[in-house]
């Protein structure tokens, strides 16, 4: 087995061995059930309320305006379900969501909820001033992601949060790949809610969050006991939680050190792949996108091909989100922003981390020029044949 080389961050982060530190803690040291009015009880309301607190700082928030959930899936549904679910509700949002978005959309339409998706540009850019165009009073809300999860491009949504707010009508983004990996200040940015998962900034899987913005009222998603403020019932997670509280604290420790370190590893990749390799372009906006994420398009390459050869050389990558990654068709994201399907097909992202190291880049660098050039060859020999 070769060492791995992990370039899918965008996918799922390892825990930083803090964040592993403090969930065996808070299932010995801080073990019990955070709603039992014991000693025990007191003690994991103690870690909670301290995760909370870290979490809540990393996203500019008060601490009781943060909800915990299984991750942002849940957090979408939570917010387009309860939002959007009578009948004649209004939704905006873009082409270019995650699938948690995307499929419910298609549910919401079934129950008589109007979606009305606007389009992405050639960079998986929305525009302001036609989505404005969309959002009336009658729009129950607008959903766009802050950061897309292929292509690491930025939406604008302090904009779009500001032409919401000017028409009385709630804003709801997906920040999972956007905490963490920028300065984010809800109270600056003027959502009403935002989706985090923890995983994505080296925390554990399985646990995220949800900012409601104090004053609105969005009703529970699931019934059961008064946990979480009486937001989400059931015991929390307080091993997840603990790990996100202690992924919050490390990444906001040095946040612009590692938005610089990241962006760093992601352009030394980049630059070497597109100066050692023909034919390879970069899907998205380049001046307006994430830190630690490329998406690029080798010409004449088949990229499912390309993703299995790396894997079997220990790079993992990924052709497209990973909540679809499994499926045989071409992304929709990259066919949203123009892309041919062999275009899209061609495609993969790299995604980095702090874990990364300059001699992993050079490394994979050599090893996708060696690969690429491989499958070229095969390729134009099959031309031949045929």
């Amino acid at each position: 087995m070769n060492p791995e080389i992990f370039l899918d961050n965008n996918a799922t982060t390892h825990p930083l061995p803090e964040v592993t530190a403090a969930v065996v803690a808070a299932m010995s040291e801080s073990f019990g059930n955070a709603s039992s009015s014991n000693r025990a009880g007191e003690r994991a309301r103690r870690q909670l309320r301290d995760s909370r607190e870290s979490v809540a700082r990393l996203i500019g928030a008060a601490p009781d305006s943060i909800s915990f959930t299984s991750g942002a899936t849940e957090a979408n549904n939570w917010v387009l379900q309860r939002t959007c679910q009578k009948p004649g509700s209004f939704l905006v949002t873009t082409a270019a969501e995650h699938s948690s978005i995307k499929n419910l959309c298609d549910i919401l339409e079934i129950g008589g909820t109007q979606v009305e998706s606007i389009p992405v540009d050639e960079c998986g850019r929305v525009s302001v001033e036609q989505l404005a165009e969309a959002v009336s009073r009658e729009t129950t809300l607008v959903s766009v992601h802050w950061v897309n999860n292929e292509t690491g491009t930025v939406q604008p949504v302090e904009e779009i949060a500001a032409a919401c707010r000017e028409r009385g009508v709630l804003f709801h983004t997906d920040a999972s790949q956007a905490v963490g990996k920028l300065p984010v200040d809800v109270a600056k940015l003027g959502c009403d809610f935002l989706s985090f998962s923890a995983h994505k900034f080296h925390g554990p899987q399985g646990v995220g969050g949800l900012y409601i913005r104090p004053g609105v009222k969005l009703p529970s998603l699931m019934f059961g006991g008064s946990q979480e403020n009486g937001h989400r019932a059931g015991t929390e997670n307080l091993p997840g939680i603990a790990g996100a509280g202690a992924a919050a604290t490390q990444r906001l420790g040095g946040i612009e050190a590692t938005i610089e370190r990241l962006q760093e590893l992601r352009n030394r990749f980049e630059s070497g792949v597109l100066s050692q390799i023909s034919d390879v372009f970069v899907n998205g906006d380049v001046k307006r996108r994430i830190c630690n994420t490329t998406n690029l398009r080798f010409e004449g390459v088949n990229g499912e091909a390309l993703v299995a050869r790396l894997d079997q050389r220990g790079i993992r990558c990924s052709q497209s989100s990973a909540c679809t990654n499994q499926r045989p068709e071409p992304s929709y994201v990259l066919r949203a922003m123009g892309l041919s399907e062999s275009q899209a097909y061609s495609s993969i992202r790299f995604s980095v981390s702090v874990l990364n190291s300059d001699e992993e880049i050079d490394e994979s660098i050599g090893i996708l020029a060696e690969l690429v050039a491989e499958l070229r060859r095969f390729s134009k020999l099959t031309a031949i044949n045929e």
